[in-house]
């Protein structure tokens, strides 16, 4: 089981910080945001001292570095630059995976032809680095859901594109997660994980984001991850925390790592038995 964290719950504070209460609650890997105005622990302006830093950081507490979220509108030009100059970064650091979103507008065709052709050039980019590039479908994006996500991967034929899945933005437009899994599962290179009130459009409160609080049916998803193979990293994403106390913000770390290590460990034991 690789399950880390994505340091953007940890966007109050500096990465030190993230890095340090992300080992002690006992998870094995990070995921570095780089995200404009919420979380951005890894600039796509870093210095090669700062990545050896970063790396130095990292290593120091004993974690992988398993991914970067570089969340942006990649259908403004400038953002798509930035996200390139990203790639270039997490392949010096030897992080290979970075996921962002399609943007555009869900249902909109125009924008969905955009989005498509913008998330083409990033796979290129992203295979001329050396890493791969993680598509996340999200809400009220161009690319949301089952259909959209396999018409993307129909369309842009290239080694480096793979998807992004989380349960909370497929199964809030109305697809079933786990079947969502099953139809995507030759695609699914990276994860994340968290819960929400799933029947609710709007995430909800942090608090509500830790496993095992919200309705997204993680134990059901986990079985299916662990039924299909899926060997990636599962990266708690949890997003709103910016303005909350340190204590609170390592809670929500461990508590959700005890709740979904042992779905995993439970989800092992079942696959274990089944083939035995």
């Amino acid at each position: 089981m690789k399950l880390g964290v994505n340091s953007v719950l940890f966007g109050g504070y500096d990465l030190k910080t993230a890095v340090e209460y992300i080992k002690f609650s006992g998870y094995k890997g990070i995921e570095l945001a780089s995200i404009v105005g919420m979380a951005e622990h890894l600039s796509d302006t870093a210095s090669d001292a700062d990545l050896h830093e970063i790396r130095k950081l990292v290593e120091d507490a004993g974690l992988e570095l398993y991914c970067v979220e570089a969340a942006t509108n990649i259908l403004v030009p400038e953002n798509l630059e930035r996200t390139k100059r990203v790639f270039a970064r997490a392949a010096k650091l030897g992080i290979p995976i970075v996921t962002v979103g399609s943007s555009g507008e869900s249902d909109n065709e125009e924008k969905t032809e955009a989005s498509i052709l913008a998330i083409e050039k990033l796979a290129q980019a992203a295979g001329d680095a050396g890493i791969r590039f993680a598509l996340k479908l999200h809400y009220g994006q161009s690319i949301y859901n089952t259909k959209t996500a396999l018409r993307l991967m129909k369309e842009v034929k290239h080694p480096a594109l793979g998807l992004n899945f989380d349960a909370t933005h497929v199964g809030r437009v109305g697809d079933d997660p786990v079947a969502s899994i099953e139809a995507l599962k030759d695609h699914i290179i990276h994860s994340h994980i968290r819960d929400t009130f799933i029947e609710q459009l709007k995430i909800a409160e942090p608090e509500y984001q830790i496993a095992g609080r919200g309705t997204v049916p993680l134990k059901d998803v986990v079985n299916k991850m662990v039924e299909i193979g899926y060997e990636g990293a599962t990266v708690l994403e949890i997003i709103g925390a910016k303005d909350y106390e340190l204590p609170k913000v390592v809670a929500i770390a461990a508590e959700s790592r005890g709740y979904l290590g042992r779905l995993f460990q439970e989800a092992r034991e079942r696959k274990e038995n089944v083939i035995c």
